[in-house]
């Protein structure tokens, strides 16, 4: 259950690695080593040289499509943000290139139904959020996709 809790935060710490590009962050903005802020794709790698992420900002704010990776290479998790906030649909696979894990953000809160499945393709839990708010029916179901619980939120 741990595991699952912590795969619903979809990292919600974003760790930079190594880049050529040599960013910056000071309160929240991305700057260049001249001290400019910075527009551009950001690309960070691990210690091997395999790529960690694709991340683009705009003036000094993610702003756009990122792309987190496992050391593998396999695509780890997709979204995108608006001036520095989770925006859309967020994406995750597990490192095999499962789907695990879709949800939905407005301007950085949860908002939108969030699935999780397994690596066999079972899904385990549902979820409903209305900007960053429990509301609706969650279920969720065992590993032979029994279901096993459901609990309704009232809306805000």
């Amino acid at each position: 259950m741990k595991n699952i809790i912590l795969l619903l935060t979809f990292s919600l710490i974003m760790v930079i690695g190594v880049s050529a590009q040599n960013l910056v962050l000071k309160e929240g903005l991305y700057y260049s080593e001249k001290g400019n802020l910075y527009t551009g794709r950001y690309t960070t790698c691990f210690e091997s040289g395999n790529k960690k992420s694709n991340v683009d900002i705009a003036n000094g704010k993610i702003n756009g499509a990122v792309t987190y990776y496992y050391e593998n290479g396999n695509v780890m998790e997709t979204g995108a943000f608006v001036d520095n906030e989770k925006n859309g649909q967020w994406l995750r696979w597990d490192e095999a290139g499962h789907k695990i894990a879709e949800a939905y953000y407005v301007s950085g809160k949860k908002d939108g139904t969030w699935l999780v499945w397994d690596a066999a393709g079972i899904k385990r839990y549902e979820m409903i959020y209305a900007m960053g708010e429990k509301v609706g029916k969650w279920s969720m179901w065992d590993e032979n996709g029994k279901l096993m619980s459901e609990k309704s939120y009232n809306s805000i």
